[in-house]
C-alpha cells in the first residue's frame, strides 16, 4: 500500500494504513500499558521508521521503531517488547530541541483597475457601456514563514524530519492559517507549475481537509470527495493505480495522470513529478 503526501494536499489525502496507522495503533497499546496519555510529536524521521511520542503526564519524549510493530498481529506492548531492543528500537529520555528557521518568499502584488467603454449594439440600435477589469503589477511583498523547528536527540540518535517535504509540513503547521495557505499555494505554483488560482483552490482544500483530519478520522466518502476535487478521481482509483504501477502495469496510472492534469490545468508530466516526489512506500 502507498500513501500520498500531497505536499499540501500533502499529508492530506491520507490512506488509513501504513506508517501513520502504525503510529496510531501503537499509541493505543502504549497508553494501555502505561495508563498515561501519549501523543505523536514527530511522525516521520530520517532515522528509519521511528516515531517520537510525548508522555503527556511526565513530559518525557521517547522514540519507538515502527519496523518492529506488526499492527495486524500485535495489540500490546508486551508483544512489541519480545522483538524490540531497548536502546536501539526503544530510545527514551530524549531531549527536545527548538531552532528558529528564517524562511519566506516574495509574493507578487497586483492592483485591479476598472474601465468602461462605449460600444454600439445593433440589437437595440443604441450605444451601451461595458465595464472591464485588468490587473496591474505593483511589485512584491515578503511573506514571512519563519518558525520554530523541533527535533529530538538521545542515545546517539537524532530524530529529525525525513525529507524536505515533511519539513514543509512542519512549516505549515507552525504558521497561522492565512500565511500557511499562502505558503501552500506558493509551493504548488512554483514546484508543480499550477496556475495561481488553482494553487489557491488546492491550498484552501488542503486546509479544510487538515482541519477535519485533526478532529476525527475521515470516512472513505469524505476522502473520495477531496480526491475528486483535487485530482478528478477517487481514493480507491488512486490506490489501485499505484498498486498496479508497483506491479509493472502502468496503464491505469497513466490514465490517472492524464485525468489529474486536466483537472489541474497542467501537464501529465508535472502531475507525474508530483506523484514521484510525494508518494512514499508504506509497506
Amino acid at each position: 500500500m502507498q500513501r500520498i503526501l500531497t505536499l499540501v494536499l500533502l499529508s492530506l489525502l491520507v490512506v488509513a494504513c501504513g506508517h501513520k496507522k502504525d503510529a496510531q495503533t501503537f499509541e493505543g497499546a502504549l497508553e494501555a500499558s502505561t495508563g498515561q496519555n501519549h501523543s505523536v510529536v514527530k511522525l516521520y524521521t530520517e532515522t528509519g521508521e521511528y516515531v517520537v511520542y510525548k508522555n503527556e503526564v511526565t513530559g518525557e519524549f521517547s522514540a519507538y521503531n515502527m519496523a518492529k510493530w506488526d499492527r495486524e498481529n500485535m495489540s500490546t506492548m508486551s508483544q512489541y517488547m519480545t522483538v524490540a531492543v531497548n536502546g536501539t528500537d526503544i530510545v527514551k529520555n530524549l531531549l527536545q530541541h527548538s531552532e528558529y528557521v528564517n524562511s519566506g518568499y516574495y509574493e507578487p502584488q497586483y492592483s485591479t483597475h476598472y474601465e468602461s467603454y462605449e460600444y454600439y449594439d445593433y440589437n437595440c440600435d443604441c450605444y451601451l457601456y461595458e465595464n472591464r477589469s485588468y490587473e496591474v503589477y505593483m511589485g512584491e511583498r515578503w511573506v514571512d514563514t519563519s518558525h520554530w523547528y523541533t527535533f529530538y536527540t538521545g542515545g546517539g540518535f537524532r530524530f529529525d524530519n525525513t525529507s524536505s517535504q515533511s519539513k514543509d509540513l512542519d512549516t505549515i503547521a507552525a504558521l497561522k492559517e492565512e500565511v500557511a495557505e499562502k505558503f501552500m499555494a506558493h509551493k504548488l505554483k512554483s514546484e508543480f507549475s499550477l496556475s495561481a488560482s488553482r494553487a489557491e483552490e488546492l491550498a484552501k482544500l488542503a486546509g479544510r481537509y487538515q482541519k477535519l483530519e485533526n478532529a476525527r478520522e475521515l470516512t472513505q466518502v469524505e476522502k473520495d470527495k477531496f480526491a475528486m476535487d483535487a485530482l478528478g478521481v477517487s481514493m480507491n482509483q488512486v490506490e489501485a493505480a499505484l498498486k498496479q504501477k508497483a506491479e509493472g502495469n502502468e496503464s491505469n496510472f497513466t490514465e490517472l495522470m492524464n485525468t489529474a492534469a486536466q483537472v489541474n490545468n497542467t501537464t501529465p508530466e508535472q502531475i507525474g513529478k508530483f506523484f514521484n516526489e510525494m508518494v512514499i512506500d508504506e509497506l
